[in-house]
């Protein structure tokens, strides 16, 4: 397998700027995090231009152009980003793939440590280049898969987040099968998250307490959810009880 070839900078010269009633919509939610959102706004359109111009080379996600970046991917991981607990230090992202939303919460949160868990090595080697032009050092990317690169590192988060990575009855058995060591795990997903939890059975549930269901609206591409589980018996990172929407 060829390896990453690297951002191509003829891309990145290429790209395009992007719509302003866009922009507008993500600097809103920026907005709501940061005070001012200058900073994290600067930092997300660079992050922005480094994926757009990276899959040209490599696959990392289906947009292909700024709007549907930004109304899909970067607006819908800063929405979710709204209900990260404080106390929640170090934060894995199962499955980070282009970075959403490890490197967008990376820029949002400086004060935390984020691991970036990617077993293709193509993404890996994407994530370290973006990770270091953006300048957060306080990013880790684990290659491998993500019990394999944790438990390699040593390391023990207090949360893990897992954006389009696969269905609660694949995700959940996993984690708990290899005794994956977190506080809490959120999951971002669509409205399809109900009918996957209600077809658990009771083995699948009972280890898992379901703490909160968070609902955003993503504009015209309808409801979002995040989903707060914390393996019972464990001291959960911070997290708000309840349902909201």
């Amino acid at each position: 397998m060829s390896p990453f070839p690297g951002i191509p900078e003829a891309a990145l010269d290429a790209l395009d700027e992007p719509n302003p009633f866009d922009v507008g919509a993500l600097r809103q939610a920026v907005g709501a995090l940061a005070d001012p959102p200058d900073g994290p706004m600067g930092a997300l359109l660079e992050y922005g231009r480094l994926l757009l111009a990276a899959n040209t080379v490599v696959n990392l996600t289906g947009a292909k152009d700024w709007q549907e970046l930004i109304e899909a991917h970067l607006l819908d991981c800063v929405l979710a980003a709204a209900f990260v607990p404080d106390d929640a230090r170090v934060i894995a992202d199962w499955g980070s793939g282009a970075g959403l939303p490890g490197l967008v919460w990376a820029i949002l949160f400086p004060e935390k440590r984020f691991l970036l868990l990617e077993r293709t090595g193509k993404k890996a080697d994407f994530l370290q280049e973006a990770a270091f032009r953006l300048q957060l050092f306080q990013v880790d990317v684990l290659q491998g898969q993500g019990e394999e690169a944790l438990k390699a590192a040593g390391e023990r988060p207090d949360l893990i987040v897992a954006r389009a990575v696969e269905p609660l009855d694949r995700l959940l058995p996993r984690l708990r099968r290899n005794r994956v060591h977190h506080s809490s795990l959120f999951v971002m997903a669509g409205p399809q998250w109900e009918a996957q939890w209600a077809a658990l059975d009771a083995d699948g549930k009972e280890p898992w307490a379901l703490a909160a269901r968070h609902r955003y609206p993503l504009g015209s591409r309808g409801d979002r959810w995040l989903l707060v589980l914390h393996p019972r018996g464990a001291a959960p990172a911070g997290g708000r009880p309840g349902d909201e929407g």
